[in-house]
């Protein structure tokens, strides 16, 4: 029996329908940050119960996991389906095209959680879960590209890890201090790590 908590049309269309949940809770979750989340205020951002969100996600701790799997599923799938993406001619311009969208404001959102997440959490275990496994899709993704480019395997995967702590740290600086045009001559500075190797890597 549902509990006397009001009850309107989209607590209904949400019952059954846990990805259309997902992805509203996630745009929540987004806009607002983990810090001091509680699954009431949610619920009733959303329009549902807090049973209804229960019902879907057991905990905070399960809805904030589920919401970073979320992110990391559809924006690694946006990013190998792009076209513009795919038809960049190298891993160069395939990263500004990458660091351009990222530094749009809603795009931004997803290193503020992630920063917030990272910091709260600390992983004292030494297991990132789901933000381990974006930094594993991420390397693994660029490290591709920078083979085409004829880089060798292993300094592929080194130089795509440090490319990638470098566009965390630039949206972190540029988070803080609102200037783009720094961390705009920062991004390119950063990716003159591209420019020794031009062919493949000598036996």
């Amino acid at each position: 029996m549902m509990s006397s908590e009001r009850v309107d049309g989209r607590t209904l269309r949400f019952q059954h329908r846990r990805p259309e949940l997902l992805a509203a809770a996630t745009e929540y979750v987004l806009d607002h940050g983990v810090t001091g989340l509680s699954l009431r205020p949610v619920a009733q951002a959303l329009g549902v119960t807090h049973a209804t969100l229960l019902r879907h996600f057991s905990s905070k701790d399960e809805l904030i996991k589920c919401v970073v799997e979320k992110m990391r599923t559809d924006l690694f799938a946006q990013v190998t389906a792009d076209r513009e993406l795919k038809e960049a001619g190298s891993t160069a311009e395939l990263l500004r095209i990458t660091w351009r969208r990222l530094c749009e404001p809603k795009e931004q959102r997803q290193f503020l959680l992630l920063f917030e997440t990272v910091a709260g959490e600390g992983w004292r275990s030494g297991d990132g879960g789901e933000l381990a496994r974006s930094m594993d899709d991420y390397v693994d993704f660029i490290s591709g590209w920078l083979r085409q480019d004829g880089w060798a395997p292993e300094d592929a995967s080194t130089l795509a890890t440090l490319l990638l702590a470098q566009i965390r740290g630039l949206q972190l600086d540029l988070l803080v201090s609102g200037d783009r045009a720094r961390a705009d001559r920062a991004f390119e500075f950063a990716l003159t790590l591209l420019e020794p190797r031009t062919g493949p890597s000598a036996p």
